[in-house]
């Protein structure tokens, strides 16, 4: 059996590559890398198995469904609303392909609820970011983490000696960079974080799953990060400003520019944030995770030993 893993050339968000060595966890090689938005365009001679972790599309269509070299395992799968995705992915010749490789494991409730109203099976796998392992030893001397909070009131005391980074590059940067760079924000957060402070899901998910305290900010009404409240961690909102995600790349590079140099505008009447506790407990997620862990273990086992009565 050969594997395969995810680049993604048209994101910019190091998120992606953190997804990707939560899925590579479960693997034994990596034998060939397919870029997300272009699956049906794969080319391989020899079947590929690969987990369909993640968000899905910028390019429906060309992404969907899968060339015949992909063996798909479904598991933290995400139709996002963003664009035509829900309309493309939820057509009839999709559905025929979703049910020939069901059950669909998806990372959030709703992707699952738009699934099953189709006749698909599917269930909440939630997300294999929150299979990484549990610090064993807390710093002595951690730090806080502030990861894409541009805009949103901190207390000086919280602010005070932190760090901030962002977790958005630019597409067309080298896929082993945002790798290696995506490897090293996670090993950075497990050895250094007492706290992390972030708008950025797939780093929020990792550090729960490693034991540290997050505080995180979203909107409550997005699916997209619905999996932070199911695992009773507050979602505290962000400005109610209008915020329009630009649809091509050149928009999208545009877009980074003007935040890299601050032009971006806030609302001058901006709703008081409810109280925000600053010093939360890092939360005990190993059941969960055994869980997650025992399910993708049991879907991986499945899927090859149905591929392999096939030959």
């Amino acid at each position: 059996m050969k594997y395969a893993s995810f680049i993604y050339t048209t994101s910019s968000n190091l998120g992606d590559q953190i997804q990707s060595l939560a899925i590579e966890q479960f693997l034994p090689s990596i034998d060939v890398q397919f870029d997300r938005d272009f699956l049906k365009e794969a080319n391989e001679k020899e079947k590929h198995l690969l987990i369909m972790q993640g968000w899905f599309s910028h390019f429906p269509e060309r992404c969907f469904p899968p060339a015949d070299c992909i063996i798909p395992v479904f598991f933290g799968f995400h139709i996002t609303d963003w664009n035509e995705s829900i309309e493309y992915f939820l057509n009839p010749h999709s559905i025929n392909y979703l049910k020939q490789h069901e059950p669909i494991g998806c990372r959030d409730k709703k992707t699952m609820e738009m699934l099953r109203e189709k006749g698909i099976g599917a269930f909440y796998s939630k997300c294999l970011t929150l299979t990484f392992p549990k610090r064993e030893i807390e710093p002595k001397d951690g730090k806080v983490f502030l990861v894409n909070m541009d805009g949103i009131k901190i207390p000086e005391y919280v602010r005070k000696d932190s760090i901030s980074l962002s977790h958005d590059g630019y597409p067309f940067w080298n896929e082993k960079v945002k790798y290696l760079m995506a490897k090293n924000l996670i090993e950075m957060y497990r050895d250094e974080a007492k706290l992390i402070v972030t708008t950025k899901l797939h780093c929020a998910l990792p550090c729960i799953a490693m034991g540290i305290p997050v505080v995180f900010f979203g909107n409550q009404d997005d699916y997209r990060v619905s999996i932070i409240r199911d695992l009773n961690v507050p979602i505290y909102p962000i400005s109610k400003k209008k915020e329009i995600m630009p649809k091509s790349l050149t928009e999208r590079i545009k877009s980074k520019l003007q935040k890299s140099l601050k032009i971006t505008k806030l609302n001058e009447n901006d709703e008081e944030i409810p109280y925000i506790d600053w010093n939360p407990n890092p939360i005990s997620i190993e059941t969960i995770k055994n869980e997650i862990t025992q399910s993708i273990k049991d879907i991986i086992d499945k899927t090859i030993k149905m591929n392999n009565n096939k030959k």
